[in-house]
């Protein structure tokens, strides 16, 4: 959705507002199923949960392009959104189930890397097949792409030999309402509300830098896009460099690495506020470094929680942390949205960004350790 955004409006004749709903509607299926999917993934296995999931993404956003409506448009998003909430859930399953402890957090890394990888294949292919064949034959391709994924899953992934022994103890299975033992623990709730208002950031960032771009560099939709695709290398590289520097130099803890790159963030957010006068090129290399921010975190978000719930409930807790997380996306961009409007400046939501990041960097060290590891160390 992101980089169609200046397509989108265009099309449908929306305001800046209305602009803001399109991550929300396909994050709104995700919440809305992300315990039933982490309990389905559990029960069901990454195999045919994940599979199945892409397979609906691909038919809703393939009929997203041929509505002909915003509310038409914004419910295919919102079943798309059904398919979306296994995706987290699934892979963190498998990233338990293929690694031990002391290499998860690079793997977790590696396998967030698939958002922001594609993000920059979207933002680089979408925009110019919207330009040359119409919005609709983008919408097919990234359809197609979805289909594709969800073949290659059903017919090429398969299980650790140990996972059965591992992942299915002699107890009975896991249960959603088990989930709310872990709801009961402080520190958990402090990284769950975390996990929310940094995704609150990173959502608007992502919905609106390509608008932002456009309307106050006054560039091209595609170079717009080009824009939103440097800060999606920028959490490429991120979420590479967090998940290894966590393992290696921090002796697994998830949460300094998560602090820095919110740090990060919040300096480039206030850079934004205050830089319609920078030069186009110096703009790029702050998108790069603000996708380092805004992307980096969540790997070792997911990491720690998939931790926490060991190989018993990595899918449930799994499913409650990704919950947490895409409600920050139902309320971000709306919120950029309205700022955006009553303001009539890009200076305030930029500025609202930096001080959510700015506060979680100051909560989110506090509690107490929440792993337990063989090393003196602390999630």
């Amino acid at each position: 959705m992101a980089p169609l955004a200046p397509f989108l409006v265009e099309a449908l004749r929306l305001s800046r507002v209305e602009a803001g709903f399109f991550l929300p509607a396909a994050y709104l299926g995700g919440v809305l199923m992300s315990l039933p999917a982490g309990w389905l993934t559990d029960r069901l296995g990454v195999r045919l949960t994940l599979s199945a999931g892409l397979g609906v993404i691909a038919v809703m956003i393939a009929l997203a392009g041929f509505a002909p409506r915003l509310d038409a448009f914004l419910v295919c998003l919102v079943l798309a959104g059904f398919g979306f909430s296994v995706l987290n859930p699934a892979t963190g399953r498998a990233i338990i189930e293929w690694f031990p402890p002391r290499r998860r957090g690079a793997a977790m890394g590696i396998k967030q890397t698939g958002l922001t990888l594609g993000g920059v294949a979207a933002a680089l292919v979408l925009p110019a097949v919207a330009h040359a064949a119409g919005l609709r034959r983008a919408f097919l391709v990234a359809a197609a792409t979805s289909l594709l994924s969800a073949l290659l899953v059903g017919f090429a992934y398969r299980d650790p030999a140990t996972a059965a022994v591992a992942v299915v103890p002699a107890a009975s299975p896991p249960r959603l309402r088990d989930a709310g033992a872990f709801l009961r623990r402080p520190g958990l709730l402090v990284v769950f509300g975390s996990g929310l208002a940094l995704s609150m950031a990173q959502s608007s960032l992502l919905g609106y830098l390509a608008l932002y771009a456009k309307e106050t560099f006054s560039v091209s939709a595609v170079a717009a896009a080009h824009l939103l695709a440097f800060a999606q290398l920028g959490g490429t590289a991120s979420r590479l460099a967090g998940g290894v520097v966590s393992d290696r130099y921090f002796a697994g803890r998830r949460r300094p690495g998560v602090v820095l790159t919110t740090v990060l963030g919040a300096a480039c957010y206030v850079v934004f506020a205050f830089g319609d006068a920078l030069p186009f090129a110096f703009v790029r290399a702050l998108a790069f470094v603000a996708g380092v921010g805004a992307f980096g975190w969540v790997g070792l978000y997911f990491a720690l929680v998939a931790e926490v719930g060991g190989a018993r409930y990595a899918g449930v807790l799994t499913g409650v942390a990704t919950m947490f997380a895409w409600s920050g996306v139902l309320v971000g961009p709306p919120l950029f949205g309205v700022l955006l409007e009553l303001t009539q400046s890009y200076r305030a939501p930029w500025l609202a960004l930096a001080v959510i990041a700015f506060v979680v960097a100051l909560t989110l060290p506090r509690p107490r350790p929440l792993v337990e590891r063989t090393v003196s160390a602390a999630a």
